[in-house]
């Protein structure tokens, strides 16, 4: 196991030799061994003693904290990079208009090209053309991404290509789930209370990846610097989303493991969420998720989600400190893509 997700309402993280324990009301829930620790996730009221949390910090390994829902809250992170002159390459690029813009170009294309190459193993379930015309739309909005002069074109060409993309995914779930396209902020209906859910665990994984490789995961590029926003680990995530998130959510919809019935009626805020044991259920099928290999089509090396992440954020390191001319996505391959959605 490399990431412990504590769900229980009350539970209590101690440490017991080698071994976190998952405690509440005298019981215990379940004990894992540290050795194997990459990161612990706790979800809403879950209370961590302070032996655990040196013992975290001492080992590098992440503490996140979201609310019960899933909503970010906050991680805790020990001393961090110690590479001062590869932060300052990151600084430097980030007000260097050209340098921005080819980077940012990167992550918006390897997105577009995903997002591609996850519809077109989704077509035969569209109906009539519009799975034709879905992707003609997206090879469209590549071209005006690669003709693009600054980012406002970057982001005006990657938001007409998602605007195409969810459109698709309405042709799939909207009649069965209320989906009308992508709605963060409440979720309004079960479709993009998945995205949510699912994004906001991929974005810790970004995290993750680029404070690994030495960068700060709050100067970005395609994303603008806004206080509190992980901004390079948004724009990390880009090109993983369809295949470590979409792919994952139209599986479990189509496949019924996740239904109408997985909604949290108790909660009197707007929107809609997740039912405590649908959460479970797709932290379960994360987990298994993450295991999938993707294949390098330049190396035909064989990666995990979490290790295609990990290499990325190297490569954007590799760039700002000019030991590579530019930064290159990475581009799924249809047998990628198949595992993803089967």
């Amino acid at each position: 196991m490399r990431t412990l997700y504590v769900t229980e309402q009350g539970a209590v993280l101690c440490r017991r030799g080698e071994l976190l324990v998952v405690e509440r009301e005298g019981q215990e829930l379940a004990r894992v061994p540290l050795l194997r620790l990459e990161r612990v996730v706790l979800f809403g009221n879950v209370q961590v003693t302070t032996p655990v949390l040196a013992t975290l910090l001492e080992r590098d390994i992440d503490l996140v904290l979201l609310a019960q829902d899933g909503r970010y809250r906050g991680r805790v992170i020990g001393a961090g990079s110690r590479n001062a002159e590869l932060r300052l390459r990151q600084l430097e690029a980030a007000r260097e208009p050209r340098a921005r813009f080819l980077l940012a170009r990167g992550f918006a294309e390897g997105k577009v090209l995903n997002q591609r190459a996850v519809l077109a193993r989704l077509a035969p379930l569209l109906p009539g053309s519009a799975a034709e015309h879905a992707l003609r739309s997206l090879d469209d909005a590549r071209l005006r991404l690669l003709r693009a002069q600054g980012i406002p074109g970057l982001l005006a060409a990657e938001g007409y290509a998602s605007g195409v993309y969810f459109s698709a995914f309405r042709a799939l779930f909207g009649e069965r789930f209320g989906f009308s396209g992508r709605q963060r902020r409440p979720p309004p209906d079960l479709v993009n209370a998945l995205f949510s859910f699912g994004y906001t665990l991929l974005t810790q994984l970004g995290v993750h990846a680029v404070q690994a490789a030495g960068l700060d995961p709050h100067v970005g590029y395609l994303h603008s610097v806004h206080y509190g926003r992980p901004a390079l680990a948004l724009d990390l995530i880009e090109e993983f989303r369809p295949v470590a998130v979409d792919a994952l959510v139209a599986k479990l919809l189509s496949s019924g493991e996740i239904g109408p019935g997985d909604v949290d009626h108790e909660r009197e805020e707007p929107g809609v969420w997740l039912s405590a044991d649908a959460r479970r259920r797709f932290l379960t099928a994360w987990e298994a998720h993450l295991k999938q290999e993707l294949v390098d089509e330049q190396t035909r090396s064989r990666l995990t989600l979490r290790g295609c992440l990990d290499r990325q954020a190297r490569r954007v390191a590799a760039v700002l400190l000019r030991r590579q001319p530019s930064y290159r996505p990475h581009r799924l391959e249809v047998e990628d893509v198949d595992r993803a959605l089967l």
